[in-house]
């Protein structure tokens, strides 16, 4: 049994080569999955099986961070509130930071109504830009850029009935965007691309609707329906330096057979629309990451519309208790996706500046990724993502992700 402590921690502590956050678009909207998943306050004596709290250090090295440190804290039922409070950090020699903190219950007015605060800061001195559209720039990125942003999320929504909650958040986001560092002669972003819509960053406010519906009864073991439609709107009358609109519908479904085995499927689509200019890059559709198109770099495919599917298989290892704290179950993992970006051939010759080789291979094939992993789920707190994807661009990329990617 001890030596299934050591391999656990050796491989959640140094395996965070390439750590990033969800999918961005229904983060917040995520979050609230979990919390209609998550059961009400608990009663009598706590055991380690179902314990509500979790802490992860995480120590990884990425050849673009040098070494990275971090810790990872959460407890869905905080003071015996049902509150669940989210504490993500991670620091890196090379001067990328990330700090994320949520709060929030559905617990309220007798189950309700749901409240959750998300509060973020992300500085990247090295970010990587690929261009636009479903191009083959890659592996090298065209250009990089000193990538800055903080956000503050308020989101309240009502119950009708227990598994579904209709949402409305309000947020305030701000990029920044410099020239940055760059270890060898890639261009800048600022320089190479000096008429992309937000190349000097800005503000975006958005107001946005959504409705969250799912039948899993567990966060760590999430097996049942989840679905998300979400529309979001900024606009300039209300102070923002863009103006545009976005919809994006999310379907995920994990089905059970056996003790030990569990299979899921998901589809994703995005659609983001405003007046010429409006749209700033690091706004766009994107696919690339943790849980989109792994064995791809983040945000590699940026466009106007994005279309993305996944099919993942678990199968149960074993458990055990890590000294009478936890009880930690092991999982491997198998999975595949596609997807694509779409952008508007005349928006990307007349106002992204870019050459027509990046034109003519807009309306591209779709892109494929496939790989392995663990998962580690810490009683009912955490769950912990060790992944290997490959790609025809990537011979192996290594991600540290927390939560399921659906």
């Amino acid at each position: 049994m001890a030596s299934w402590r050591v391999i656990v921690v050796l491989i959640v502590m140094l395996a965070s080569s390439r750590h990033v956050a969800a999918h961005d678009e229904t983060a917040i909207e995520e979050n609230v999955a979990e919390l209609l998943a998550t059961p009400p306050p608990s009663e009598g004596p706590e055991v380690t099986a179902k314990r509500r709290w979790g802490l992860i250090p995480q120590v990884g090295y990425g050849p673009d961070t040098g070494p990275v440190g971090g810790v990872k804290y959460t407890h869905r039922d905080l003071a015996d509130l049902g509150i669940t409070l989210d504490v993500d950090g991670t620091y890196a020699l090379e001067q990328q930071q990330s700090y994320k903190i949520g709060v929030g219950t559905p617990h309220l007015l007798d189950d309700r109504f749901l409240l959750f605060f998300r509060a973020r800061y992300k500085i990247d001195p090295q970010m990587e830009f690929f261009g636009l559209g479903n191009n083959d720039v890659g592996p090298d990125a065209a250009s990089t850029h000193l990538f800055e942003r903080y956000d503050v999320f308020l989101t309240a929504g009502w119950r009708p009935i227990r598994r579904l909650a209709a949402n409305f958040s309000v947020g305030l986001r701000h990029v920044r965007i410099g020239l940055g560092d760059r270890d060898d002669d890639t261009p800048f972003t600022r320089e190479l691309f000096p008429d992309l819509p937000g190349v000097h960053g800005g503000y975006v406010n958005p107001l946005e609707a959504s409705l969250v519906y799912t039948t899993r009864e567990s966060v760590v073991r999430p097996l049942g329906f989840r679905g998300i439609l979400k529309v979001s709107h900024t606009n300039r009358k209300l102070k923002s330096d863009f103006q545009f609109t976005r919809l994006v519908v999310d379907v995920g479904y994990w089905y059970g057979f056996g003790d030990r085995h569990t299979i899921g499927a998901r589809l994703n689509g995005g659609f983001i629309k405003g007046p010429n200019r409006d749209i700033p890059f690091w706004e766009l559709e994107e696919l690339g990451g943790d849980d989109s198109l792994r064995g791809f770099f983040p945000e590699r495919f940026l466009g106007s519309q994005r279309l993305f599917g996944t099919l993942e298989y678990r199968l149960r290892i074993g458990d055990f208790d890590f000294f009478d704290i936890w009880n930690v179950v092991v999982e491997g993992a198998a999975f595949g996706e596609t997807g694509r970006v779409f952008i508007d051939r005349g928006e990307l010759s007349d106002e992204f500046s870019l050459n027509r080789d990046v034109i003519s291979r807009v309306v591209a094939d779709l892109q494929y990724s496939y790989g392995g992993g663990l998962r580690f789920a810490l009683s009912q707190a955490i769950v912990a993502r060790v992944d290997v994807a490959f790609s025809e661009e990537e011979t192996g990329l290594v991600y540290l992700a927390f939560g399921h990617a659906f």
